[in-house]
């Protein structure tokens, strides 16, 4: 594209937001953006409450549903929260619902993901068969120089386990009513870090042997500081979980901050671009490399 050609494209979009800064009655109003009754709309709507309100309803979905007595975006899927309502209780279906929904969201991309992967294979590698084969390349470089040649079949879940993150991540960026980072909820990278350190001790038990892997957390002969390492599993536990819940969550408090001072109108796509797609990804690269390194460490003692 030529140079006066993007500034064309610039100026139009710059009159097109003044516009809608003028419509929007003096910025009394909020731009919505997706689907009503099956249909996509985009239109200005009255939106009364403090900013404060806005992140218990984003962030705190049963407070907020205690506190004002409205129903829980659900999306259509009544059948499925009504679900979770009998399970969880009234109280705290909403969350559930939401968090598990997206969970299963996630999962179909993934499994999408790897069908169409498997499905594009060629003797000529295609453009996504080359990305996927550099990145499993990219991992299994690392899992080869920290755990050794005999434990490069760790590759898969440690490419397993940044995917999964990412895409989580990632999702929270599609701009429909509804789609959440499911690694803002605390649940989900709690799990995730005690999954991976339950297979840190797993690998360790397997590499050295039940009896020598125990006895350094039992025996307090042979290591006196045995009970400040039992204190060290739980804060690697705490430690990597709250890094990436800390930092999506706060990423998607500050996205809400912002959109709300400009009335969602000049919606701030190099931030959202930032805290989703930069941090977001480098958020999954470093719980995986330390759920890598854990292990190393691990059979490494």
């Amino acid at each position: 594209m030529k140079k006066g050609s993007l500034k064309r494209v610039f100026l139009i979009f710059f009159v097109v937001e003044v516009i809608l800064l003028i419509l929007s009655g003096g910025l009394t109003k909020n731009l919505e953006i997706g689907f009503t009754d099956g249909k996509f709309v985009a239109r200005h709507v009255e939106k009364h409450g403090d900013l404060q309100e806005k992140i218990t309803e984003e962030f705190q979905p049963d407070e907020y549903l205690a506190e004002t007595g409205e129903h829980g975006k659900i999306m259509g899927s009544a059948g499925f929260y009504d679900f979770f309502a009998k399970v969880f209780g009234k109280a705290h279906a909403i969350s559930a619902f939401m968090l598990l929904r997206m969970l299963l969201i996630v999962n179909f991309v993934i499994i999408l993901i790897a069908y169409l992967t498997k499905k594009l294979l060629f003797d000529r590698p295609s453009k996504p068969q080359v990305l996927f084969e550099m990145l499993y390349s990219f991992f299994e470089e690392f899992v080869e120089d920290t755990l050794g040649e005999k434990l490069v079949y760790y590759t898969p879940y440690i490419v397993t386990i940044f995917l999964f993150i990412w895409v989580c991540n990632m999702i929270g960026m599609v701009p429909i009513p509804g789609f959440m980072e499911p690694t803002r909820n605390l649940n989900v990278p709690l799990g995730l870090g005690i999954i991976a350190v339950f297979v840190v001790h797993f690998t360790a038990i397997k590499v050295k042997g039940v009896w020598k892997h125990v006895r350094n957390y039992i025996n307090p002969i042979e290591n006196p500081m045995c009970l400040m390492d039992l204190v060290g599993e739980i804060s690697k536990v705490v430690s990597i979980s709250f890094r990436l819940f800390g930092n999506v969550l706060g990423g998607a408090i500050i996205m809400l901050v912002v959109s709300s001072l400009v009335k969602f109108i000049m919606f701030p796509v190099g931030l959202n671009m930032f805290f989703g797609l930069f941090v977001g990804t480098i958020q999954a690269f470093v719980f995986t490399m330390l759920a890598l390194t854990y292990i190393g460490v691990e059979i490494g003692e």
